[in-house]
This record gives C-alpha cells, sequence and structure tokens, in this order.
C-alpha cells in the first residue's frame, strides 16, 4: 500500500482471473466527504465513463455515502463485478475465445459469475493484445466439499473452494495449460497439491467440454476420500475395541494412526499403527518398538510388513488377522531387540 503525505490516496491490488489488477482510489483530503476517484492500470476500463454507467453499475460511487463505514468496500465490489463484465466483452473481438466463454457458460453448469477473463496486457491496445497476450480463464468448479473428512490447517483456511486457471498462451489457441488450484481445507483432505493429477488439456478440445471432465475427477476423488475416512474410523475403532485398554495414543480427526502399549509373555513393547491415504486400497503400516532395548542410540523398532490382508475384507477381519499376526511375531521380534542390544 502507498500512501500520500495527506493520506488520502492507496493502492489496492486485487487477484484476478490468475494474476493481478492495481487500482489507485484517491480521496479528497479537503473534501473528505466527496467520493473517491480512481486510476486503473487497464486503460481501457472506464477511460471516459458516462454517468449513464456508473449510476447503473456502480450505484454505491453515485450515491456516496461517507457515513457508511462500507461505502468504498461496496464501490470496489460493484467496480469488480463491471471490470468482470468489461474483460468478457473485450472477448467479442476474437471468434474462438468468444466461442470458449459463450458454449462454457451457456451450455455447462457454470455460471458467469464463475468466471473470470483476463486477456493479454493491460497496457497495451487490443490489437497488440489479440497478436501476442495470453488470456486467462479462471473458472470456479461446482464441488461440494462439504463431506471431506475435517483436517488440521491450525489457522483459519477460510471457505473451501476449487478453481481452475486455464491459459490461452495465444488467442488462437495453438497453446493451452490449465492449473488446479485449491484452497487449504481441501488440499490438505486431498493430501497434498500434487496428490490429484489434472488432465492435460487435448488438442482440439474446448472449455465446455475440459472443464465438466476436471469437476468430474474432483468430485470422484472427493467421494473417494470420505469412504476411506469411514473405513479408517472403522478400523481403528476395531482395533481400540480389540485392544481395550492398551490404547496410549488415538487420531480422533484423521483417523490415520494409534498407539498402544502391549505385553506378550511378560515382554512389553509398543504397537504403532498407521493408516496411509488411500486405505483400504493400501494396507496399514505396523511398527513394533522395544520399551527395553536401543540400536544406535534410538528405541528398537521392526516393521510389520508380510501380514495377511486384503482391501476386501470386513474391518474386524483385518484386525483379527493382524493381531494374529502380531502376536505370532512377538517372539521374533523379542530376540531381535535382545541382540541389537550392545552387550
Amino acid at each position: 500500500m502507498e500512501t500520500s503525505d495527506c493520506g488520502d490516496r492507496f493502492k489496492l491490488i486485487i487477484p484476478f482471473a490468475g494474476q493481478s489488477i492495481t487500482w489507485e482510489v484517491v480521496f479528497n483530503s479537503i473534501l473528505p466527504h466527496f467520493p473517491p476517484d480512481f486510476c486503473f492500470d487497464d486503460d481501457t476500463f472506464l477511460s471516459d465513463p458516462e454517468v449513464e454507467i456508473i449510476e447503473k453499475n456502480v450505484p454505491s460511487l453515485a450515491n456516496w455515502d461517507c457515513q457508511d463505514s462500507k461505502s468504498l468496500l461496496h464501490v470496489i465490489c460493484e467496480l469488480l463485478v463491471l471490470y468482470r463484465k468489461h474483460q468478457v466483452s473485450l472477448l467479442g473481438d476474437y471468434s474462438r475465445l468468444q466461442f470458449e466463454y459463450s458454449s462454457l457458460v451457456y451450455q455447462t453448469p457454470v455460471c458467469e459469475d464463475d468466471v473470470e477473463v483476463l486477456i493479454g496486457s493491460r497496457n497495451t491496445n487490443m490489437k497488440s493484445r489479440l497478436m501476442g497476450g495470453a488470456v486467462n480463464f479462471l473458472i470456479r468448479l461446482k464441488v461440494d466439499f462439504s463431506d471431506l473428512p475435517p483436517v488440521q490447517t491450525g489457522d483459519d483456511s477460510g471457505e473451501s473452494a476449487a478453481v481452475l486457471l486455464v491459459t490461452f498462451h495465444q488467442p488462437e489457441g495453438s497453446r493451452i495449460t490449465p492449473q488446479l488450484y485449491l484452497s487449504p481445507r481441501v488440499e490438505r483432505a486431498l493430501g497434498g497439491s500434487s496428490s490429484f493429477h489434472l488432465p492435460p488439456f487435448p488438442s482440439g478440445s474446448c472449455l465446455m467440454d475440459y472443464v465438466p471432465i476436471v469437476a468430474e475427477q474432483l468430485r470422484d476423488r472427493v467421494s473417494a476420500m470420505c469412504v476411506a475416512y469411514e473405513k479408517k474410523k472403522e478400523y481403528l475403532g476395531a482395533f481400540c475395541y480389540r485392544m481395550g485398554k492398551a490404547m496410549l495414543e488415538f487420531d480422533a480427526v484423521s483417523f490415520s494412526r494409534s498407539s498402544f502399549l502391549l505385553e506378550c509373555r511378560d515382554f512389553y513393547f509398543l504397537l504403532h499403527v498407521s493408516l496411509p491415504m488411500h486405505f483400504p486400497r493400501d494396507r496399514p503400516s505396523f511398527i513394533l518398538q522395544s520399551v527395553y532395548h536401543s540400536s544406535s542410540g534410538k528405541p528398537f523398532k521392526s516393521l510389520c510388513e508380510d501380514y495377511p490382508y486384503s482391501p476386501r475384507w470386513d474391518p474386524s477381519e483385518m484386525v483379527e488377522r493382524a493381531c494374529g499376526y502380531i502376536t505370532s511375531y512377538v517372539e521374533v521380534f523379542q530376540k531381535n531387540s535382545i541382540q541389537s542390544c550392545p552387550i
């Protein structure tokens, strides 16, 4: 933010269609009750505004109320709506881009409010933009994230959302690059930014075909994560029921891990259970840890990998089979832990 000596002007840097637009807000320090003026980095936007345009599209500016603390916010929001319409109107000078936008908003569930368009460099004329400037389509995907498993995000992660940024590096569409952006909660619930592989934009395809495919694949992924979450919850519940009071730790948020203090023939050890993200497709991990012995200065541990497992089994059967194998493996683990201890 930049200010003058009078503190009556500042710049707003606003994320828009995958880039940023800069607007300067100018008040009159001598007449503070006057509405502000604006300077836009796009010289084609409201370069010579008519009164009728302002009254119709930015009523909060036409009816400025200096006593309302939200007056400026209302004006900015209304200007953004008008700027979005302005950018869409520029598509009319190029048939391919106009087709991409019109077919997307009129032939798919995507509506006008879900799309932001930004054409080329905003400090060049239209001919130069269409000759070489990139064109961004930022599309909000209609995906319901309300059933996603809870995650620990620390700070408030805001609204759950997914947006698709499609860049036409040349207006005629010779090279097209899609990018998917997820809000923090969604990204963490799905396993990180690299966990969802965005399909490439097929040659000869268009937005009205590609966007629904991406949205459907994301819905399938969300559905799979919800199923995995319920399976994890059921599995760890069965494990805790089987182990009784031996439980030491239990992940009650993501149901991905638990630890138990167990005893077998007067030998005590810890059992750490970890469930992978794609459980039950991927098998759980079992680590046995000695409470007596160490190796290289750390508690002696052993990973159980060869236990019987099938993702088609009921969680209770998975637990029974695993516990049976662990019981038979304890004697081997005990001998190995003793041998690991230096004499």
